[in-house]
């Protein structure tokens, strides 16, 4: 039985290979996906004749000649061919690295994302937008809203508050009923202080369409109201 090697692929494709190669290499194409591949992008000999130069073939060489100058062409667009994938697979490599980046960045103390966007900055940019500060807690909030077929999307983002605190923002609806939409935690630091400038920026959802809310609160878990927005 005839060696079958993944090289031979080139020579195949030019139609080099004698009759028993070439009958060993077709049942090794049969479970072989990359050298299937590679022949199919070798077996146009048009397009490969064609980018022949013609100072390449003057003077007239042999015929073994000009074969070897053809499998060399296959063997240079096969290497460009892997150097492309090596670039691509690259590529690939520097967008994971930089979602890592910028996921640690979050968490060590870096840039927040969502200071630069976020579906709740988005959705503050183009929702309807309601907004209070209360002077007795210093605490200032502005929601965005945006109608659903399951509720209301909102947004939320809140300054002047410090930590550490546990909170949730409240909807309440005309009829009084009231739903949690977003909790969270509030670090030592806080949020839109002094050496913590950063707003909080959130968004989460509740059932109550936008028609029928009245108000939200933003409340402790302990039950103390930091800031009432009227909508």
């Amino acid at each position: 039985m005839t060696e079958v090697r993944h090289e031979d692929v080139a020579a195949y494709a030019l139609g080099l290979l004698s009759e028993e190669e070439r009958a060993e290499f077709e049942r090794h194409l049969s479970g072989c996906a990359s050298c299937a591949e590679e022949a199919g992008a070798f077996a146009a000999m048009g397009e490969l004749i064609k980018g022949v130069h013609p100072d390449d073939l003057l003077p007239q060489p042999p015929e073994h000649e000009v074969e070897s100058l053809l499998v060399r062409r296959a063997a240079t667009e096969r290497r460009r061919r892997r150097l492309h994938r090596a670039f691509m697979s690259a590529a690939a490599c520097l967008v994971v690295a930089a979602g890592v980046f910028l996921a640690v960045s979050s968490v060590t103390g870096g840039p927040n994302p969502d200071s630069i966007h976020s579906p709740a900055r988005a959705l503050l940019m183009t929702g309807n937008t309601y907004s209070a500060a209360d002077p007795a807690t210093g605490v200032s909030a502005v929601v965005g809203l945006e109608d659903k077929g399951w509720g209301t999307h909102v947004a939320l983002e809140l300054k002047g508050v410090k930590g550490p605190l546990q909170c949730r923002l409240m909807a309440v609806g005309d009829d009084g009923r009231s739903e949690t939409v977003a909790s969270w935690g509030v670090p030592d630091k806080g949020y839109g202080v002094p050496g913590s400038p950063d707003p909080l920026l959130l968004h989460g959802g509740t059932s109550l369409p936008e028609s029928e809310l009245n108000h939200f609160t933003v409340e402790t878990f302990e039950g103390r109201t930091l800031a009432t927005i009227q909508v």
